[in-house]
Parts: C-alpha cells; sequence; structure tokens
C-alpha cells in the first residue's frame, strides 16, 4: 500500500526527516510513534499528500502520490488530523456527510448511498444520538470523534490518523481503537495511526514505525520494535526508567 524512499523533509534550515525508507503491506496496521518532535506529524502528512518532501518519493499501491489529482487523493486517503478547530458549524450528520464529496459532482445531492453509508457509520461510532447536534455544541471528544467518522465515511483503502485518542475519555479510546480495528479486519483497511500510548500500540498495531530525530529507530513487528532496547534508545531513558512486558514505561528511583 505505502512504498517511502529515502525520504527528506526540512521547515526552513532544520530537517525534521532524513532518509526515510519503509514499506507498509495493504492491510496493515501501522502504528508511528516517538519522542515530541521525532517527525511523527510531518511524516503522516507527507503521506498524505498535504505536503511534498524536499527529496524521495511516496508511491501509494504502485503510483507516486506528486502524480496523483486531489479527487484521486480523496477516494484513496482519508486523513485525520491532530486539531480538530471549528471554523463552520454543522450538524454532525452533515460532517460525516462531507466524507461522501470525493464521490459527488460539484452541484449533485447526496446519493441513496451516501444516505445508507453515513447512517451505518453513525451507528459504528456510536454517534446516532447526536446526529441533529451541532459541532459547536460538542465536547473536543466528540469532535474528534466525528471526524473520524467522516474519515471512515469516505470509504478508503487507507486511513491517516494523528494521535486520535488525544481528546477522549478512556472508555472512548478503547472504541475508537476497536472500531478501527473493526475495519482493518473486515473492510481490510489500511491503518496507520500516530499513538503515543504504547499499551494501545501493542494491543492493536500489527507493525510499528519508532521515529527519533526524524530517523527511523526501528521498524517492523510491533513486539521487535518496541523491544526495551529500542524504546530505551529512542526516548532517551535513563537507569532511573524501567520498561514492563508490554513496553509501558515507570519510575524505579524516587529520588
Amino acid at each position: 500500500m505505502i512504498t517511502v524512499s529515502k525520504l527528506n523533509f526540512s521547515y526552513a534550515h532544520k530537517n525534521v526527516l532524513n532518509g526515510c525508507d519503509f514499506r507498509i503491506g495493504e492491510g496493515d496496521f501501522c502504528a508511528i510513534i516517538g519522542p515530541n518532535g521525532s517527525g511523527k506529524t510531518t511524516l503522516l502528512k507527507l503521506i498524505a499528500g498535504l505536503m511534498s518532501p524536499q527529496s524521495g518519493r511516496i508511491l501509494l499501491a504502485g503510483k507516486d502520490i506528486a502524480k496523483m489529482s486531489v479527487s484521486e487523493r480523496a477516494r484513496t486517503i482519508a486523513y485525520v488530523s491532530q486539531r480538530q478547530d471549528v471554523v463552520f458549524d454543522f450538524s454532525v450528520f452533515d460532517t460525516i456527510l462531507m466524507g461522501r464529496n470525493p464521490y459527488q459532482g460539484r452541484w449533485s445531492e447526496a446519493s441513496a448511498h451516501d444516505i445508507e453509508v453515513v447512517e451505518r457509520v453513525l451507528e459504528q461510532t456510536h454517534l446516532t444520538d447526536l446526529r441533529h447536534r451541532m459541532l459547536t455544541e460538542l465536547s473536543g471528544g466528540e469532535v474528534q470523534r466525528v471526524m473520524i467518522a467522516r474519515a471512515m465515511a469516505q470509504e478508503t483503502p487507507l486511513i491517516l490518523l494523528d494521535e486520535p485518542l488525544s481528546n477522549l475519555d478512556v472508555a472512548h479510546e478503547f472504541q475508537v481503537m476497536d472500531i478501527l480495528q473493526q475495519l482493518n479486519k473486515q473492510q481490510y483497511t489500511t491503518i496507520v495511526i500516530v499513538l503515543h500510548d504504547f499499551a494501545f500500540v501493542n494491543e492493536y498495531a500489527h507493525h510499528t514505525l519508532l521515529l527519533k530525530n526524524g530517523q527511523i529507530q526501528s521498524f517492523g513487528p510491533t513486539e521487535e520494535a518496541l523491544s526495551a532496547p529500542n524504546i530505551r534508545q529512542a526516548f532517551d531513558l535513563s537507569e532511573c526508567f524501567d520498561l514492563d512486558t508490554r513496553g509501558n514505561v515507570f519510575r524505579i528511583d524516587n529520588h
């Protein structure tokens, strides 16, 4: 599904990604994890086609993303950003319906199939009771769930999510991850997700890409990529910290 080759990117004079090479297979569930400032969000935006690299290539199903039209990308990739700023106030239903835009003409109305997709996604994401609420009436966590639902309504083979759990309570964190897992298993949707919680990465991700200072620290099956030595090196953990078998970090020295 995704092939990244010799990818480099910088903001002004600061290198953010340096020579990244990896492949993510079709139907994979891949987590991207690493310290703050390691390039996770930038990498996700580059894969989404929202920015262009200084050098290197990104292929989606063998096609260079730089040569894909906006509409073609919209039918291939759904992207959920970390921040959800509500600029225009729409209902939950209408917001999710926007996910069907890539399949509609400029002036066409929603088809019966579009409505059917939105109804199904509302039920899957447990948002049916909020369907008529306006976005400004929702909590940050509820808005985040609506944006994930909109991405699901796009029915793309690839969904990219940048820390989608950041505004959710614990119950909804598991709910969202279960929904993504179900999409992955039942519809073979490729999921690439930036996370910071090792427990979720270990439980849901088939493969994990560990970044540090814009370079790939490790990449592979999650239990191998998130080995204790890899985590220690990526996060510069001192001997005051230890890791359990799920990669969770805890302090062992109180002084």
